[in-house]
């Protein structure tokens, strides 16, 4: 397979619109890496770059120790899954899927082998027959994925494919892109939008943010270590809580509330020497109880969703300063009502007001 590295990357769209500002990324052979961040952050054209729809303004692609930056995409066998499933309608499976073989001359007995051998791989054997316009969404995006393993390529690249299903075939096309994953062990780079997807299907998360790389990290790096305010707030679903705040002696000093700090954790503020922060914690992570208990505060809830597997509370401190719980189950409180809620010392996030970097957890 192939180990992908781009070396100082840089991507300029004329006039003077820079859209990938000096990147570097290593993605290892049979890794699945996900690219992930907002719209217009450059995932795509990243994407586009390794597979050669796109060629750098600066910089350097390697596959393995092979220089492919200016290689046209026939020459790098990569296969591209795009958010549209772009199959022929006049076509049936069997022909949509072994059309690029049928371009490429090869034998009409290796193409059915190919192509019957990919289609029992993703369990449309049975669709063989059909044309695309009998088959439900989740059903052509498996032909897609079909139309790109017959070419027995060395690097799978995802561009948002999933985009265009319901919530529940989401959730299932996943399961199926990561099964399709351990069989085939096949460098795989998948580009999205959605934090949920990357942090169920990568084994390394890229985070994009105006042209540049904020993190790259396994999933469970970028949610309990996030290298700076972006990344916290964008990871994680509902977004963590940020409050201005700032530091005096042993205390995180935020609105009137007052936060004690471990030795250790105000030790490593000192000596950062940084007075303005932000401090955040995830709304899970917030311990909340009818009652008052050790370290809490008294907080009124403003509003109240019941969800099923958790219930959404957001509350008001004193002094107006809002934020966000994410409670287990049936949290059995209504609007208006007080609660009491703390933050566990190992749970909570510092980052320097100026910089937005970290100050706990350094990348």
């Amino acid at each position: 397979m192939v180990h992908i590295k781009l070396k100082n990357v840089n991507k300029i769209f004329q006039p003077d619109v820079q859209v990938l500002n000096d990147i570097n990324l290593e993605i290892k052979d049979k890794e699945f890496m996900v690219l992930v961040g907002p719209s217009g952050c450059g995932k795509s054209t990243c994407l586009n770059i390794i597979a050669g729809l796109e060629y750098v303004t600066d910089g350097k692609v390697f596959f393995d120790d092979a220089d492919v930056t200016y290689l046209p995409p026939k020459e790098r066998k990569v296969a591209m899954v795009f958010q549209s499933y772009a199959l022929y309608p006049h076509m049936n499976v069997r022909e949509n899927m072994g059309f690029a073989l049928k371009l490429s001359k090869i034998d009409k007995k290796e193409i059915n082998r190919r192509v019957e051998e990919a289609a029992k791989l993703l369990g449309i054997s049975e669709l063989l027959d059909r044309k695309p316009g009998e088959l439900s969404g989740g059903q052509r995006q498996r032909v897609a994925l079909g139309r790109s393993i017959v070419r027995n390529p060395t690097v799978f690249l995802f561009d948002e494919p999933l985009s265009n299903l319901d919530a529940k075939l989401r959730i299932q096309m996943r399961g199926e892109i990561i099964k399709l994953q351990r069989k085939l062990q096949i460098t795989q780079v998948y580009v999205t939008h959605d934090q949920v997807e990357a942090m169920s299907m990568a084994d390394r998360i890229s985070i994009l943010f105006e042209g540049k790389f904020q993190q790259i990290g396994t999933p469970s790096e970028v949610y309990n270590k996030p290298a700076n305010k972006f990344v916290a707030g964008f990871i994680g679903s509902p977004s963590m809580n940020f409050w201005d705040a700032s530091f005096n002696a042993t205390k995180i000093i935020f609105g009137v509330q007052e936060y004690q700090l471990p030795s250790e954790l105000a030790q490593k503020l000192d000596d950062e020497r940084v007075e303005e922060m932000i401090l955040g914690i995830r709304p899970e992570h917030i311990k909340i109880t009818p009652t008052a208990h050790d370290n809490s505060y008294e907080v009124e809830l403003t509003v109240v969703e019941f969800l099923g597997a958790e219930t959404i509370v957001t509350f008001e401190f004193p002094d107006g300063i809002s934020g966000m719980i994410s409670a287990p189950g049936f949290y059995e409180s209504k609007m208006g009502d007080k609660s009491y809620i703390s933050f566990p010392s190992e749970k909570i996030h510092i980052f320097n007001k100026e910089t937005e970097i970290n100050l706990i957890h350094k990348y």
